[in-house]
């Protein structure tokens, strides 16, 4: 699986380019090794990926290909296949053919490198073929991967190129537009059976007996959810089963969080040529962003090979082949792959350090997290030196806030005094675009409300490694990063971190209190008291596991155990076993405390389930019956334990008691404890009249505290009543409600519309709403008119069209609320392909600008350039208008077109400025002749220019006072005129048509 559609590098060497046929192929020197967990190969010294097995000759193989890509690079460098092999995969014992084919050594028509998934069978002859993709060399089609076949008499070489060009290419046996690499084969009798594809595009081929001739043409392969690529087809009982790699992401995934991992799904049918019937799920997502599924019989035993990031040194192009076991669940028909069990186990690290982020649980402020990125990778510990998106948390989305939030939650309080963060960007601060480094961020605790952790040495912002902060300690059970997103003054950047550790108080010492368990009894205690200057607080702890046989009889065994935060080392206990039975004198009955768990809220609320921990002491030490009931319910028993849990969830007032009674039939007294939860967000909302903002909220449960409202890039401010526009211009108004429990809403936002009543001048194009003929899901129409110009846009700075189908013409539109006198116009054009390719983005043929004069479009003379680098300027003779479009015609190679895009476009009114005249026209006689009398009158508070315009002539008068009067009477030097109007300034006024006698 690879992560982004790339190009194919031109990888042809001087000396490569002959066209003589290529050499067999042969093994490289064979070595064996032993493998005591997963992946085979721990020790980095070669990284495999990509496993095909197959059984030959009573052996398992398992065919990769071989990742040689740097610590740094995110590439697929893969110049060779080599393969493992075993005659027991439990025996763990192992031999590996490090260099079994490299594309150009067998492959006459191919480059060296990109040598990706493949597969070897066996076939009907008896010889093995190795189905592979390879760049093509002389290829002109758009993608040059092709799929070629070698052919060998033994299952390790040497290989001969079996058809002496491609089987499948863009052009070959039938033309195509997918990318042609993982091919996945099946054998059955003389029937062979081909599926290949990726980036979602199966398809199938049925071979001739031959291995190389198509038997009908191929076909698209539907009913696979989610599919990505990676397909690997077997049948097992008559059934057909088609695993491949599927990244349907979501939130609700049952794949994938992260559209850029992938799990193993499949899909069964009764026939090898489908129809598909999506099954589930059977791998989870590995630690590398690809995964690649293998799964074969061997011995009577069903085997998985697939690879991941875990050997030393490993990264998403730097991965291993593991192998696990395959079970089934023949009560279902077909028989269902149950979920593979990954070995080894996950276990946690123990290893001390004073980071204690992995033990929290995770909130952020853009949840749901877009896709692309993962929460998860906030707090595993890992770093890597060329991270991509689910290697961090991010919030891009194209549009985004102001303001961010991530939030550590612990079931206990917590002592903390630092923190060390690891930011990731791809543009630079002050852009507004794409991910940067924030602005500024800060480090709040929880105590009761949200306060700033005191004394902090600092916040760094740089993106070369871990900034380090640290402050005074404090106790709390929640701790969040407020991050201020970078800004260009009017958009945002957004903001992605790669690791947020928080590092704990260190006292002076730790010492384990004495642990007694009963006969029999495994579980230790899961806190320790840990004392910090005049505070103790119960900090968990992990320890070594006890045997059945440590605890068999009663003694004492020691145990050593890892305090979370604990950097100094590990702390030693003594664990005094002791007999269950022993109870004769026992009257005194044990106690009870109740611990509420979950997000705190503030004025005693919590914004979450809360989990309710009653533990229990006795005297003697040994294990009790604990009653827990939450409201009316009926008490949940929980037997021969030290501890119990209940959760208590639904927004409302809650009430749990719980009682302890011991082996001796001893009671305890009660224990209560009220539990109040608002798990659920206010609500704001807005209303605009005359250009001022209203805001109401409500809240269901503990009501409404505030709201909070921010104009534009402002701060943000408690709302107090109508919220009037600053100046004359569109603003967006943020706004958001809190509860009485600490919730806030969802920032909403209410666009305060620019006042259009004065004259207006200038661009024009930030109060226009935009639309486009179509626009990329990774674009932004909006980007038009965003009034931003940066060196490298983001894609959300990009007004674009690419996709598959790209037609030959696209426009943009600009309208707005009423007409406007317009002047000119300028667009700057995107592009990342050269002129004459018709595909990627170019820049265009030509465009045009037209206006809307209530009934069609008219074009607009001008000269227009298509620069990708300048603006494209456009002046024009004025038109009055309130829609404006530009037409583009895409450029193309004769066949195809590409797409267009466009980072900004500006469009210029031109509106006079014009005093407030009263204007009034007469029609008179005098002498027998016509005149107009015009008298403007200037009622601003200043001195103006006015010009008297009539159709018998114009006059100009020099700063008119204010109050004053402009005054001319015009003859037409004729006795009649008809009715007609005359103006000052723009400021019209009608006269009277007039016949006058002699």
């Amino acid at each position: 699986m690879r992560l982004l559609r790339t190009a194919v590098a031109g990888l042809v060497a001087a000396g490569l380019l002959a066209t003589a046929p290529a050499a067999p192929a042969r093994a490289a020197d064979s070595y064996t090794f032993t493998a005591t967990t997963n992946p085979l190969l721990q020790d980095g010294s070669y990284y495999s990926a990509d496993p095909a097995p197959l059984v030959a000759d009573d052996e398992l193989y398992i065919y990769t290909g071989h990742d040689e890509a740097g610590p740094a690079v995110n590439d697929f460098v893969m110049n060779e296949w080599g393969a493992f092999t075993t005659s027991d995969p439990a025996a763990k014992t192992w031999t590996h053919y490090p260099s079994l084919m490299r594309p150009e050594q067998v492959f006459g028509w191919a480059t060296p490198g990109r040598a990706y998934a493949g597969q070897v069978v066996v076939g009907p002859d008896g010889r093995y073929y190795w189905y592979v993709p390879v760049s093509e060399r002389d290829s002109t089609a758009s993608n040059r991967f092709a799929i070629g076949v070698a052919v060998s008499d033994t299952p390790t070489g040497p290989w001969t190129d079996h058809i002496g060009g491609p089987l499948i290419s863009q052009r070959t046996p039938a033309p195509n537009t997918i990318e042609n690499i993982d091919p996945t084969i099946l054998v059955e009798g003389q029937r062979v059976f081909l599926y290949w594809g990726t980036f979602g595009q199966l398809r199938f081929l049925e071979l001739r007996a031959d291995m190389k001739t198509p038997v009908g043409t191929q076909a698209s392969v539907s009913g696979l959810t989610g599919f990505f690529e990676a397909a690997w087809l077997f049948q097992r009982n008559g059934t057909y089963y088609l695993a491949y790699a599927a990244n349907n992401a979501g939130p609700t995934s049952a794949c994938t969080p992260a559209n850029y991992h992938a799990c193993i799904a499949y899909a069964t049918s009764s026939s090898p040529s489908g129809p598909w019937t999506y099954r589930g799920t059977l791998l989870t997502p590995v630690s590398s962003t690809t995964s690649h599924p293998g799964i074969v019989e061997f011995k009577g035993r069903w085997w998985i090979a697939y690879h991941t990031a875990d050997a030393a040194g490993g990264g998403h192009f730097r991965r291993s082949v593991a192998i696990d076991e395959v079970e089934w669940d023949d009560a279902q028909t077909p028989a269902r792959i149950k979920q593979v069990v990954r070995t080894p186990a996950r276990t946690a690290d123990r290893t001390p350090r004073a980071n204690i982020a992995q033990a929290a649980e995770v909130t952020v402020s853009n949840d749901p997290v877009p896709t692309q990125y993962w929460v998860k990778a906030l707090n595993d510990e890992i770093v890597r030196a060329n991270p991509l998106p689910p290697d961090m948390w991010g919030t891009w989305t194209g549009s985004n806030p102001p303001q961010q939030w991530v939030q550590y939650t612990w079931d206990q309080p917590m002592r903390i005094s630092g923190s060390q963060i690891e930011f990731w960007n791809d543009q630079p601060q002050g852009t507004g675009a794409g991910v940067a480094a924030p602005a500024k961020w800060k480090i709040q605790y929880w105590d009761g409300s949200w306060k700033d952790v005191p004394n902090p040495s600092g916040y760094g912002v740089g993106t070369g490694g871990f900034q380090d902060t640290t402050f005074d300690a404090v106790t709390t059970t929640q701790v969040r990063a407020v991050f201020d997103a970078s800004t260009n003054g009017s958009t945002y950047s957004a903001v992605a971190v790669e690791e947020w550790k928080v590092l704990a108080a260190q006292p002076a010492s730790v010492t384990a209190p004495a642990i007694t368990v009963e006969v029999g009894e495994t579980d230790l205690p899961a806190t320790i008291p840990v004392t910090f200057g005049d505070t103790t607080l119960q900090i968990p702890v992990s320890w070594d596991a006890l045997t059945a046989a440590d605890v068999a009889q009663p003694g004492t065994v020691s145990v050593q155990g890892s305090v979370l935060g604990h950097a100094a080392g590990t702390v030693a206990a003594t664990v005094t076993v002791i007999s269950p039975g022993d109870t004769d004198g026992d009257e005194t009955p044990p106690t009870v405390a109740v611990t509420l768990s979950g997000s705190a809220g503030a004025s005693g609320w919590f914004r979450s389930s809360v989990s309710v921990r009653v533990a229990a002491a006795d005297d003697r030490g040994g294990r009790m019956a604990v009653a827990i009931a939450v409201d009316d319910a009926a008490p949940v028993v929980t037997a021969d334990t030290r501890s119990a849990t209940a959760t208590v969830g639904g927004d409302g007032r809650h009430t749990v008691s719980a009682v302890a009674t011991d082996r001796a039939g001893n009671r305890s007294p009660p224990a209560h404890a009220d539990v109040d939860i608002d798990a659920t967000n206010p609500s704001s909302t807005a209303a605009l009249s005359d250009r001022r903002v209203t805001l109401t909220a409500s809240d269901a449960t503990s009501g409404v505290d505030r709201i909070e409202y921010a104009i534009g890039t402002g701060a943000w401010q408690v709302y107090g009543g109508a919220i009037g526009a600053p100046d004359a211009g569109k603003h967006t108004v943020s706004h958001r409600a809190v509860d009485r429990a600490g919730n806030t809403s969802p920032v909403s936002t209410i666009v305060i519309p620019a006042d259009l009543s004065a004259p207006l001048t200038g661009n024009v194009a930030p109060i226009a709403a935009p639309t486009a003929s179509y626009t990329a899901g990774w674009n932004a129409v909006t980007a038009l008119n965003d009034d931003s110009d940066p060196a490298t846009p983001s894609q959300a700075q990009i007004w674009g069209t690419w996709s598959g189908t790209r037609p030959a013409g696209q426009w943009i539109q600009y309208d707005w609320s009423r007409p406007i006198r317009l002047t000119g116009a300028e667009i700057k054009f995107w592009r990342d392909s050269q002129p004459g390719t018709g595909d990627g983005v170019a820049a265009p043929d030509s465009w045009r600008l037209q206006h809307w004069d209530g009934s069609a479009w008219n074009d607009i003379p001008g000269s227009y350039g298509t620069s990708t680098t300048a603006f494209n300027r456009v002046s024009f003779d004025a038109v009055t208008t309130s829609r404006l479009r530009a037409v583009i015609n895409a450029d193309g190679n004769g066949t195809t077109y590409s797409a267009v895009a466009v980072t900004e476009w500006r469009v210029f009114a031109d509106e006079p400025v014009t005093a407030p005249l009263t204007v009034t026209a007469q029609s008179r006689c005098v002498a027998g002749k016509a005149y107009v009398a015009v008298t403007a009158r200037n009622g601003s508070a200043s001195a103006v220019d006015v010009e008297l315009v009539t159709p018998y002539g114009k006059k100009a008068f020099d700063l008119v006072a204010a109050g004053a009067n402009a005054y001319q009477s015009f003859t037409s030097r004729a006795a009649s005129i008809p009715a007609g109007t005359a103006s000052a300034n723009g400021v019209t006024a009608s006269y009277s048509a007039i016949t006058c006698s002699s």
